[in-house]
């Protein structure tokens, strides 16, 4: 009929999916550079020492006389303490990842390359360490070893390297008889040579991802320990610690004391599972396909 439309239309260009890698990566990024911000500029506008305590000024409430999340048991400004207490729970996730790496990531190639022996041996250890509960494993080190922050770091970078070592052994036993490996051996390089030019740069995208998760897990476990106080020695403002002392006031209804460290410590935590959560997908090459 010649006054019926048409009922044809043009097809329309499908809509690219959106990246949520680069957004999650964007965001955790975004948060860490600000907590990082936070705490390096600190001494240029906190108003008050987080290590001053002001009995007189005992738990007033957040916004009470500059104190902007109120003060503590001992009159501790909250918000100077939450915001200084980010260079130890960061300078604790550092150095666990360090360590970590040191001892997980070669452990990890010589049982993925080598096998047999090598790789039953590191394997029956890693059982062994792992048959004790993680975080009574570190409260028994810590209470053996006395409390700092380079010792708790050590202790949990130590009870987090069996995951990189099981990571980087499952990554180097897929790798270890491709062609580019076997073209190194038989052009007479070493093992060591080939673990470290062609093998470990095929496991650092593992390594990138476990690194960043193992992060999150490590500001965790800094806070528990904190928190039954064999972490880092008072008065240091640790988050665990801040949250310990706290919970005497919640039934009182003093919420502050333990709130804001508690969220200080969620909001960390996130960002580096997020930035995790991006790199594995950069480190999956079908997640990335299907993204």
């Amino acid at each position: 009929m010649s006054g019926e439309v048409s009922s044809t239309a043009p097809p329309r260009t499908p809509r690219p999916r959106r990246r949520t890698g680069a957004r999650g990566l964007a965001l955790g990024v975004g948060i860490l550079a600000t907590v990082l911000l936070a705490t390096l500029l600190a001494p240029l506008y906190l108003p008050f020492d987080p290590l001053e305590a002001n009995l007189p000024d005992q738990y007033l409430p957040p916004g009470t006389d500059g104190h902007l999340f109120g003060t503590d048991r001992s009159g501790f400004d909250i918000f100077s303490r939450v915001v200084y207490g980010a260079r130890y729970d960061l300078l604790i996730a550092l150095i666990a990842i360090a360590v970590a790496l040191v001892v997980g990531v070669p452990l990890g190639l010589l049982a993925g390359y080598r096998g047999r022996a090598t790789d039953t041996v590191i394997s029956r250890l890693l059982d062994v360490f792992q048959a004790f509960p993680l975080l009574v494993l570190a409260i028994a080190v810590l209470g053996a070893f006395g409390r700092g922050i380079w010792i708790t770091g050590v202790v949990i970078g130590v009870v987090s390297a069996p995951t990189f070592v099981r990571l980087v052994r499952e990554q180097t036993r897929t790798i270890r008889d491709r062609m580019f490996v076997e073209a190194a051996r038989c052009s007479g390089f070493t093992e060591v040579q080939i673990m470290r030019r062609y093998v470990l740069p095929a496991n650092l995208g593992v390594i990138y991802t476990q690194a960043a998760t193992s992060a999150a897990w490590a500001i965790l476990l800094a806070a528990a320990l904190g928190f039954v106080g064999v972490g880092v020695p008072a008065p240091l403002p640790e988050w665990g610690y801040m949250i310990s002392t706290g919970t005497e006031g919640l039934t009182r209804g003093i919420w502050w004391t333990s709130v804001f460290p508690g969220l200080a410590i969620v909001l960390l935590a996130l960002a580096f599972t997020l930035i995790g959560e991006s790199l594995s997908r950069w480190a999956d090459p079908r997640r990335r396909r299907s993204r």
